[in-house]
């Protein structure tokens, strides 16, 4: 009953798709979920009454097949959402004393509709090769298909200049930067390196600055609280970890400390793997 990701185009048969000439190809891999039709609750095991290991409730459950621990249907969907949100495609059991991870069918039968999408993304991504990038801002893929010629420098450097059919954006093929025209791929990595270092130098108790999540622009604080508007694309996200703002009824949003959507500086800072336990264990 699960769908395989479709086939890419133009990747490469082997070899390091940069070191030649090559053309630009867009493919669309914005992966829609497929009915889960043919699934039978036989393939996950008989339903039993058990107590969930997570939130010690009885429930009639299905038992996982890595370690045939109980987690009741509601905690199991909660945390996988938590896992798709940190952008996790190989997602471990939640059972801590297990070290085994969910197979697909497992994780995809129990993701809502949006956070299907959103797996198969990180998970096609996880599977790609050089030769295939993503648009820093959006979600379409880029492939690069050699060509038997060589180019001159110049011209291969223009070669890596894409424009996303999607959201516009521009951006360098080899670096995966946004464009810099004039300046090589070196010259830029070096000043981006340098702003970021000024960008996360804390004076006055607070950054010099925070990247947008979505246009990557730099944005500097002069007063407020931490949640930022950019001025660019209007996108909403908290200044002190340059995460997005979200909010889902139930779920909490970016200020409450045990929501999977909170910050991470308001909740074990220090200890993410417990953080994110208890928050995927949280209604």
């Amino acid at each position: 009953g699960v769908g395989q990701p479709p086939a890419r185009r133009g990747v490469a048969a082997g070899g390091d798709p940069l070191s030649a000439g090559g053309s630009i190809e867009v493919v669309d891999l914005y992966l829609l979920p497929e009915p889960f039709s043919g699934l039978i609750a036989g393939e996950f095991g008989p339903l039993l009454v058990l107590s969930c290991r997570v939130c010690l409730e009885e429930k009639p459950i299905k038992p996982l097949s890595c370690c045939k621990k109980a987690v009741c249907e509601e905690c199991l969907k909660r945390y996988l959402s938590s896992q798709v949100q940190l952008g996790q495609a190989d997602i471990k059991c939640p059972i801590t004393e297990c070290s085994e991870h969910l197979d697909e069918t497992t994780v995809l039968y129990n993701l809502p509709h949006d956070d299907i999408i959103k797996y198969k993304y990180f998970l096609e991504l996880s599977r790609i090769d050089s030769s295939t990038k993503p648009c820093p801002q959006c979600k379409h893929f880029t492939t690069f298909r050699r060509r038997g010629h060589i180019p001159t420098p110049a011209k291969l450097e223009n070669k890596y200049k894409i424009q996303c059919p999607s959201c516009q954006f521009v951006w360098c093929f080899k670096c995966h930067s946004p464009w810099h025209e004039g300046v090589n791929c070196k010259e830029y990595k070096k000043g981006d390196k340098l702003l970021r270092h000024w960008a996360n130098e804390i004076e006055h108790g607070q950054r010099n600055a925070q990247k947008c999540p979505k246009c990557k622009i730099h944005i500097q604080r002069t007063e407020g609280c931490d949640h930022m508007t950019c001025s660019q694309c209007n996108t909403n996200f908290c200044y002190r970890c340059g995460e997005r703002y979200r909010q889902l009824r139930f779920f909490g949003d970016h200020t409450s400390n045990l929501s999977i959507f909170g910050c991470k500086y308001r909740y074990l800072p220090e200890r993410p793997h417990l953080r994110r336990l208890v928050r995927g264990s949280v209604c």
